[in-house]
C-alpha cells in the first residue's frame, strides 16, 4: 500500500489519493499553496491543526462583532449628543478598520482547512482592500499615540498644530497612505523569481489575505511597510512625549497610565502582526525553494487566525477600557436588567396616598370659618 501522496507540482492543486482495492479506501481532498511532498499522516496532522485554530478563532470573532456593533452605536449617540472629539474620530477610523479585518476573516473561517478559490485577480482585489485596512488599522494607532501624548502640551510647529486640530485630515492622509502601500503591494504580486512562472490573472487558484502566489519581495515590503515603519514612528513619538512630559514636570509612566486603551490595543497589535509577519516570511522563502511541508501550510493558517484574533481583541479593549464606551456598556446593561423589575413594581404596588391629620384639621378650621363669615 502507497502512503506517500504524488509530488505536487502546480501552484495549487487538489489531488485525490486512493488506496488499492483490496483494502478500504480513503479519499483525501487536499488544497494548498505551494509544492507538497508529505505523507498522508502529516497532511491529515495539518488539517487537524488547522480546524483546531478554527473553532477557537470562532469565539473571538463572536466577541469582535458584537463590541464592533456595540462601538458603532456609542459613536453615533456621541454624536448625536454633540460631544464628539478629536479622539472619537481617530477611535472610530480604528474601529472601521478592525472590523472590516474581522470581516476578512469570514473566507478564512468559512474555508479552512481548505482556501477560497476564485482567480488570481479577484484574490488579488481582496488582497488589496484587506490591505487598506491592515495599513490603516497600524497608522490609526500611530496618530492615536500623536493627540494623546501632545493633546495638553500642543506643539509649536504649526504643521503639528494644524494636524492635532484638525484629525479629519489626518485620518485623510492615513487613508490614502493605505491605499497607495495596498496598490503597490498589488503590483508586486506578479513578480516571480522564476521567469517560466507567468502570473495569469484568470487563473483560479487557493486564495487567501495574502495570497499564495506572493512573492517573497512581496514579504518583505509588507514586513516595512506595515510593522517596522509604524512602530519606528511610535516609538519616536513616546521618544518625544518623553521629552515633554519631563519638561512639564509630569511623570512619563503616570501619563503613560492615563492612556490604558492606547497601551493595551499598541501591545495586542505589535504582538499578533510580529507573528505573523514572522510566519508569513518563513513561508514564502520555504514555498520559493520547494520546501513548503504541511504543517508549515498549517502554522500560517494558524497565524492567521492569529492577526485576526489581534483584531478582535482591539476592539474589545476598546469597549471596556476606554471610558465613554465602558460607561455607555454599564448603562445598557443595567438599565436592560433594571427595566423589568421596575415596570412590574410599578403595576403591582399600588398607589396609596396618606395625608397628615393635623393638615386635615387646618382645612377643617379654615372651611368652618370662612362660612360663619358669609
Amino acid at each position: 500500500m502507497s502512503t506517500e501522496a504524488p509530488f505536487l507540482n502546480e501552484t495549487t492543486t487538489t489531488e485525490l489519493i486512493t488506496h488499492s482495492s483490496k483494502e478500504p479506501s480513503y479519499n483525501i481532498i487536499t488544497t494548498v499553496c505551494g509544492p507538497l511532498n508529505a505523507s498522508i499522516s502529516e497532511e491529515i496532522a495539518a488539517n487537524d491543526l488547522t480546524s483546531r485554530a478554527n473553532y477557537c478563532y470562532v469565539l473571538c470573532a463572536v466577541l469582535g462583532f458584537a463590541s464592533a456593533l456595540f462601538l458603532f452605536y456609542s459613536f453615533f449617540r456621541t454624536y448625536r449628543a454633540g460631544t464628539w472629539n478629536r479622539l472619537d474620530t481617530l477611535l472610530c477610523a480604528l474601529s472601521i478598520s478592525e472590523f472590516y479585518i474581522v470581516l476578512c476573516s469570514l473566507s478564512s473561517l468559512a474555508h479552512r482547512p481548505q482556501y477560497l478559490q476564485t482567480t488570481n485577480l479577484n484574490c488579488a482585489i481582496f488582497s488589496f482592500f484587506y490591505n487598506v485596512a491592515y495599513f490603516s488599522g497600524q497608522l490609526m494607532l500611530v496618530l492615536m499615540g500623536f493627540v494623546l501624548i501632545f493633546d495638553q502640551d500642543p506643539p509649536s510647529t504649526p504643521l503639528l498644530q494644524t494636524a492635532l486640530n484638525k484629525p479629519i485630515v489626518c485620518v485623510g492622509v492615513t487613508t490614502l497612505a493605505s491605499l497607495l502601500s495596498s496598490v503597490l503591494l498589488m503590483g508586486l504580486l506578479g513578480i516571480s523569481r522564476d521567469p517560466n512562472n507567468v502570473y495569469n490573472i484568470y487563473k483560479v487558484t487557493a486564495c487567501r489575505v495574502d495570497p499564495c502566489q506572493a512573492s517573497y519581495i512581496y514579504s518583505r515590503t509588507k514586513l516595512v511597510l506595515g510593522f517596522i515603519l509604524p512602530n519606528l514612528l511610535l516609538l519616536a513619538l513616546l521618544g518625544a512625549g518623553y521629552l515633554v512630559w519631563r519638561r512639564s514636570n509630569s511623570s512619563f509612566l503616570s501619563r503613560l497610565k492615563a492612556f490604558p486603551v492606547f497601551l493595551a490595543v499598541a501591545l495586542v497589535t505589535f504582538v499578533c502582526r510580529i507573528v505573523y509577519n514572522g510566519v508569513l516570511m518563513k513561508e514564502v522563502s520555504l514555498r520559493v525553494t520547494d520546501e513548503l511541508s504541511p504543517r508549515q501550510e498549517a502554522l500560517m493558517s494558524v497565524a492567521e487566525f492569529v492577526l485576526f484574533s489581534g483584531s478582535c481583541a482591539s476592539l474589545v479593549l476598546l469597549l471596556l477600557l476606554h471610558g465613554p464606551f465602558r460607561d455607555g456598556l454599564r448603562e445598557v446593561l443595567c438599565c436592560h436588567g433594571m427595566g423589568g423589575r421596575e415596570a412590574n413594581r410599578h403595576i403591582m404596588a399600588p398607589h396609596i396616598e396618606i395625608r397628615d391629620t393635623q393638615d386635615m384639621t387646618t382645612a377643617d378650621d379654615q372651611e368652618t370659618t370662612t362660612t360663619n363669615d358669609h
